[in-house]
């Protein structure tokens, strides 16, 4: 049994158990065998029996009208008169049926040579399989030659099909009665399972706590909360929800009236989601001392949990599952999650990383959501308009090959036209048919310029859908503006995500995609988009870790570390190293870092495996201590189930020591890439919040508009520009101390595509 099936096992019995089901298990015996069991005791009491499944073995089973099968799959039930009608022979022949025809399903053997139609001749002349052997004079000569060669697999499939009753146990039919569900066990391990859409037909369990509310007024609230030092809190529908612990009171106040707490310095604020807070429009007041989110905590402390709603955090780890938790009862589990949140993040050393870098950073992202992103809607209409025309002429060019017209985005259309009209050979099959998906059209397009002008069409129907519509829908606003979501608590290595749109995948390498970034522009008057990017960030990193000497070397002389390690590779002095040699170097630095693999790396350039190992090799052999710091990342993953990030951020691997080698493989991948590319991640936070700061402090208008993995965009005032360059450029390269200097490369232009380097002797 597969690891991944047999862990879901004790699970599914749990489950079964609390739907009121009983379960029946014997050792050495199949589930077959035990309802062959059930089926008789139920026939030989007089009871009617219906098995359901769709296993053809199970029809043996059925005895007149009392004892029938029903096939789920087909929606239909057989007795002994349906059956016959059906397959032409009575039920109790079909173990004598499959022992000739095989059954791939249940790896039953047959007999090669003999279909269903042979079989069924065979059936309806003699009956049962010692008939037809005990006859074999009377079928022609080239069946019987079947049967004969045959022999050995067609009996053997007979015993693996024949079910077998188990003795007498202790079970008694009258205990397999169905109980009424346990419904609030079902709705836990549902939870727990975050089996979302089969939930919603599972009655939730009520509260099971008493919140008492009553109305507060300012004056109450002054003098309830006076001496506290910190405060739960919740809103929803222009209301505001206020515990006090002491008594699980819960205050309920319009906003005028919550003013007094919200803007004391001296109360730390316990909530939920403080960036919805950030942006929240009806708030006109000083927000001061947001101290704990719940959500950020749990993110922190299980960065794999995904769903992070305040629902499913009581579920998790409260043990309270209801569908929706009433507005007035979240500041009281809000308080229980600080409770229990706060001493964890402490005990795992992961205070500073909480308190001075994610809680601070959920005002950052609220910022820059509400800031948005100018829009040059005429350049943008004018490069909707431009796709437009490529994906028509490219559709043109592309019927007349076919010398048709179809549908280009239906799969099964495109399989017809260039499979079998077109004749090109097909590479790889699905469930549905041949492939025609971007790998495959990439190798055909070596040779035949329909797979070519296909992807074409692709990437141009692909940019129009997921980038052009998108925004000119979005900056249909009097400011022009699109303004994305930044996830604070979507990935498992810390890095930011963005959605609504994502702005974090714009291409950049394509030349007629990067293009979506010149309708990127300043928002004022004559100003500018800055962006500053790491040079080289996770490679800083990996020296950092490793204290490899040729690493650090290379960065502390700001030496081209591409070329830097493929003269190391190759044994060439830097400046005669070709722009290949400098790639594969490029490809095995970032290879390394993500953990790829001797096969990955093949792909990556397109070589032997072989040729890929041995470059792995070669790199570890002049970089040793990489390869010693690596192995002793994937020991500590094995030893302790997680690995940490340079600011005590946590990644669990539950399947470091999985039995199955692929889910194995992959988490030493997570291991290798996640101290890196997470402490990346954690060093341009760093960078956004103090300048963020810096920002408030020096009462600048520049924002803050873009956080690109490596990248920082700024909507930049012209009159702040020398302040502002000087204030990114500083606490970027100073947001952390690293043995290597972190680089930041500066550029500046009109829009996020034409930018030009920002250096010293810029005039600025």
């Amino acid at each position: 049994m597969p690891d991944p099936l047999k862990i879901q096992i004790p699970k599914v019995k749990e489950l079964i158990k609390y739907f009121g089901i009983r379960y029946v298990e014997k050792a050495g015996y199949e589930a077959d065998d035990l309802i062959y069991y059930f089926a008789l005791k139920a026939y030989k009491k007089g009871w009617h029996a219906t098995i359901i499944t769709s296993d053809k073995d199970m029809y043996q089973l059925i005895r007149g009208n009392r004892v029938c099968v029903y096939n789920p799959f087909k929606d239909k039930l057989y007795d002994n008169d349906s059956f016959r009608e059906e397959f032409g022979f009575l039920p109790s022949r079909i173990v004598d049926y499959l022992s000739l025809t095989g059954d791939n399903v249940d790896n039953i053997p047959g007999a090669k040579g003999i279909g269903k139609v042979g079989a069924l001749k065979l059936i309806k002349s003699f009956g049962t399989i010692d008939n037809i052997f005990n006859s074999l004079d009377k079928v022609s000569p080239k069946m019987k030659a079947v049967l004969e060669s045959n022999k050995e697999n067609i009996f053997l499939s007979k015993e693996l099909i024949k079910l077998m009753s188990p003795p007498e146990f202790s079970y008694k039919l009258d205990e397999l009665k169905i109980e009424n569900p346990d419904y609030k066990s079902v709705y836990r391990i549902c939870q727990e399972l975050e089996l979302k859409s089969f939930i919603k037909d599972i009655p939730a369990p009520e509260l099971n706590i008493k919140i008492n509310v009553e109305e507060g007024t300012s004056s109450l609230l002054a003098r309830i909360f006076k001496h506290k030092a910190e405060v739960a809190f919740y809103k929803t529908d222009g209301y505001y929800f206020f515990l006090d612990d002491d008594s699980e009171v819960v205050y309920k106040t319009p906003l005028s009236e919550a003013k007094y707490i919200l803007e004391d310095e001296n109360i730390r604020k316990i909530s939920y989601d403080f960036k919805k807070i950030y942006n929240d429009d009806s708030l006109r007041v000083a927000l001061k001392s947001l101290w704990f989110d719940v959500k950020i905590a749990a993110y922190l402390l299980n960065p794999s949990l995904g769903d992070y709603s305040l629902n499913n955090l009581c579920s998790q780890f409260l043990k309270t599952y209801v569908r929706d938790i009433p507005p007035q009862a979240c500041p009281y589990f809000i308080f229980k999650l600080y409770v229990i949140f706060k001493d964890k993040i402490s005990k795992q050393g992961m205070d500073d990383l909480f308190f001075n870098i994610e809680i601070p950073l959920s005002r950052v992202l609220a910022d820059m959501e509400k800031t948005g992103v100018m829009i040059d809607k005429k350049s943008l209409k004018e490069l909707n308009k431009e796709v437009d025309l490529n994906i028509n002429n490219i559709s043109k060019e592309i019927f007349k090959i076919a010398k048709q017209e179809f549908n280009l985005n239906s799969p099964k259309q495109l399989r017809k036209v260039l499979f079998e009209e077109l004749g090109l050979p097909p590479q790889k099959k699905t469930k549905t048919g041949y492939s025609t998906d971007e790998e495959v059209l990439n190798k055909l397009s070596r040779e035949f310029p329909v797979a070519k002008l296909l992807l074409e069409y692709r990437q141009f129907s692909k940019l129009k859908s997921t980038y052009l519509i998108p925004f000119i829908r979005q900056a249909d606003n009097p400011s022009s503006k699109i303004h994305a979501s930044f996830n604070q608590t979507a990935t498992q290595t810390g890095r930011l995500s963005s959605s609504s749109p994502n702005l974090q995948n714009i291409p950049i390498r394509e030349d007629f995609a990067q293009r979506i970034r010149k309708v990127f522009i300043s928002s004022f008057e004559g100003g500018y988009i800055l962006s500053s990017d790491y040079s080289q960030i996770e490679l800083r990193v990996l020296a950092h870790f490793s204290g490899e000497d040729a690493l650090l070397d290379a960065f502390r002389n700001d030496k081209d570390i591409h070329l830097h390690t493929a003269s190391i590779l190759f044994g060439i002095d830097p400046q005669k190293i070709s722009k290949k040699e400098r790639n594969i170097a490029k490809r095995v630095n970032f290879g390394i870092i993500y953990g790829m693999s001797s096969y990955g790396l093949a792909r990556e350039l397109n070589i032997t495996e072989n040729e890929a190992r041995s470059f792995i090799n070669d790199y570890f052999s002049r970089y040793p201590k990489v390869k010693k710091f690596i192995d002793s990342i994937i020991e500590e993953a094995h030893d302790n189930g997680y690995v940490k990030t340079i600011t005590g951020r946590i990644r669990y691997l539950p399947d470091i020591n999985s039995q199955n080698r692929d889910l194995k493989e992959f988490s030493f991948r997570q291991a290798i890439n996640t101290p890196i590319q997470g402490t990346a991640a954690d060093i341009i936070k760093i960078a956004m919040v103090n300048i963020y700061r810096k920002f408030e402090e020096e009462g600048i208008s520049s924002k803050l508009i873009l956080q690109v993995h490596d990248e920082l965009v700024f909507d930049v005032n012209k009159k702040e520009l020398k302040k502002v360059v000087d204030i990114v450029k500083d606490n970027m390269e100073n947001s952390i101390n690293l043995v290597v200097p972190l680089v930041a490369n500066l550029k500046i232009g009109k829009n996020w595509l034409e930018l030009s380097p920002l250096t010293p002797n810029n005039d600025i």
